[in-house]
């Protein structure tokens, strides 16, 4: 419960399926209409088939809060994963939660069952008592399918009860499916008689028979009868419309709340509540004679709208793809994202999404939802206070003021290449048109929040792999190659009277190494380049060029300032010596050379000055001999 509101959430995928969408907006009427809530997590992939997803998708059932959701309903029926749905049911009852499942019956749940069989045999009893047919032949689902099993064995029972024995073996796979469905037809096309009626498990293959059957030159009632299951509005806008059934919605729902209630009273609800399928009568059984244009031209307008909506919405994303992509700040996003002016709508994002050091595609990352979440889009929010950021479990900025809408508040998952980026909550009114956005809303936000924290991730490592190619990687000055990259510039932009190159060589490498090991070695190099690199300035740009060899090209003002740049370098070595770990002294053999601007050649002024380097070092040997 929240602020007083009892709080049912719902585990389902695709609310845009117009099915789905009808049994949500039955169940929200009936929930609000007792005061409760409504929870929708649903993931935009079909989970029916074979496919599962593995990551990112599959994260948004992680979302529902136990601490405030009183009871969970799994839409078994559509989430064909066991695993999925077990994880779910356990979560819910180790927080004591009560589950109902629809469709597919889980041990230690309410079910709520559709009585498909029930659809098919008010088909068979309709085509045989209403229009005397004797011959008869079935479409059903994918063979071995469970629930397409059930259909044949139903389909099976009521012929044998008629004593159509020559419709038994009478039986074809649709799969549920078009392309099936039209093999199934063919195979129909070959029995010897055309049966005088076509039962099918759905209304998708009734539909495409008797489009095959129209190519054909058979006339849908005239020479066969069909039937479907479903009561899909494509059934009714077929011409001719298709004859079909339904679960009823509203009857689900009623039996939905009326066992949440008796839980909510302290009473225990049946184990299984099954709903009845109602029986619409259409022209392809030849009950209705005449064409009702209504369904039709209904359908084609929903269908046009529909896309015509789809199409500004891709086209308006499209718009702020590159936008979005070329923003490297992630502040500017709110505003770019604002000129979509969605409804009811926040985009919640990782904040590693963010990180421009984190591989979107590494192996483990964003496999689900970070615990903290930016909120990049709120709407009706001043887009200068976004984005800010909130506690994965709050699940929205404006939770309080959602859960008091008599609204459903719908969680779909935003995700990349299968892995978690955030989630989207949407909390529009129920309309068909509402719901059917969540798609190109979740889908082309995926892409697009994917796609900027690939980029930003792309242009990290590019400056890396360019910082790698370009400085030492003992001691992070330029190396030979990013030096001589740099010195241009150096040049073009420092228009003083005098440039030095200044040659810097460490004394006694070879003895360090041989006597403390080359470790000490390695920190004696990086000594020196800080020393190299406190006594350069704006004006200058130093590098490493190898072992213990470093160079300065410096734009001087007057030729005093290389043995200024000469003097810093020897003051940092014996100031800074007592804060090393370094068992002796450091020294170093300076060479400069300094040069009027318009004679100044860098490699000419290098080899002086190197020479110069090696007379000073060889001075200090003969010295010590």
């Amino acid at each position: 419960m929240y602020q007083d509101y009892p709080v049912i959430g719902l585990c389902m995928v695709r609310a845009d399926d117009e099915r789905n969408f009808n049994m949500i907006e039955a169940l929200s009427k009936k929930i609000h209409a007792i005061g409760a809530r409504l929870m929708i997590f649903q993931s935009t992939t079909n989970m029916y088939w074979e496919y599962k997803p593995e990551g990112g998708e599959r994260s948004i059932y992680s979302l529902v809060n136990y601490d405030y959701v009183d009871l969970m309903i799994v839409f078994s029926e559509i989430i064909n994963d066991e695993g999925l749905i077990d994880s779910i049911v356990q979560n819910a009852k180790i927080h004591g939660k009560p589950v109902f499942t629809i469709g597919k019956p889980h041990a230690g749940c309410t079910n709520f069952g559709f009585l498909y069989v029930d659809g098919i045999e008010k088909a068979i009893r309709h085509v045989v008592e209403h229009h005397g047919c004797r011959e008869l032949c079935f479409v059903a689902g994918p063979e071995g399918e469970s629930t397409s099993e059930l259909r044949i064995e139903k389909y099976r029972e009521i012929v044998s009860e008629y004593g159509l024995e020559d419709s038994l073996p009478r039986i074809f796979y649709g799969g549920y499916w078009s392309v099936p469905a039209m093999a199934a037809a063919e195979e129909i096309l070959q029995l010897e008689k055309l049966p005088e009626a076509i039962v099918c498990a759905n209304d998708i293959m009734a539909i495409t028979i008797a489009d095959v059957f129209r190519e054909k030159g058979i006339r849908v009632p005239e020479d066969v009868i069909l039937t479907g299951l479903d009561d899909t509005i494509e059934a009714h806008a077929n011409v001719p419309s298709i004859t079909t059934s339904g679960c009823d919605m509203n009857e689900l729902a009623d039996m939905i709340i009326s066992a949440f209630q008796k839980i909510q009273n302290g009473e225990q609800p049946e184990e299984e509540y099954l709903c009845h399928f109602s029986f619409v009568e259409g022209q392809s059984c030849g009950c209705r004679e005449t064409m009702d244009s209504t369904p039709l031209s209904n359908y084609l307008k929903y269908n046009i709208a529909k896309q015509n909506e789809k199409l500004f919405v891709e086209q308006s994303f499209h718009t702020i793809y590159e936008k979005i992509l070329g923003a490297p700040d992630v502040k500017q996003l709110p505003g770019i994202l604002d000129s979509m002016k969605f409804g009811s709508l926040e985009i919640m994002v990782n904040e590693d999404s963010f990180r421009r050091n984190v591989n979107p595609l590494a192996e483990g990352i964003h496999m689900d939802f970070d615990a903290r979440q930016r909120v990049i889009y709120q709407s009706g929010r001043d887009i200068s206070e976004l984005p800010v950021t909130i506690r994965l479990s709050d699940l929205s900025p404006d939770f309080d003021r959602l859960i008091r809408l008599e609204r459903p508040i719908v969680l779909s998952p935003l995700s990349f290449f299968n892995r978690a980026i955030g989630y989207l909550v949407y909390a529009p009114e129920v309309t068909n048109q509402n719901y059917y956005m969540v798609m190109p809303y979740t889908n082309s936000l995926s892409e697009i929040i994917g796609s900027y924290s690939m980029v930003r991730y792309l242009e990290f490592n590019a400056e890396q792999m360019d910082r790698m190619a370009r400085h030492d990687y003992l001691t992070d000055l330029y190396n030979r190659n990013g030096f001589y990259t740099h010195l241009p510039h150096l040049l073009r932009r420092c228009d003083t009277p005098f440039y030095a190159a200044i040659t810097i060589d460490m004394d006694g490498l070879k003895n360090m190494n041989d006597k403390f090991g080359h470790e000490t070695g390695d920190l004696a190099i990086r000594y020196i380049s800080r020393a190299v690199a406190a006594a350069s300035s704006d004006h200058s740009i130093s590098g490493r060029f190898g072992g213990d060899e470093f160079v300065i090209c410096a734009a001087l003002q007057n030729v005093h300032e290389a043995e200024q740049i000469r003097r810093s370098i020897h003051n940092y070595l014996s100031e800074h010596m007592v804060n090393t770990s370094l068992p002796c002294d450091v020294t170093v053999s300076i060479g400069t050379c300094v040069m009027d601007r318009e004679e100044f050649d860098f490699d000419t002024a290098l080899k002086i000055s190197d020479e110069r380097m090696y007379i000073e070092k060889n001075g200090k040997k003969n010295r010590r001999t």
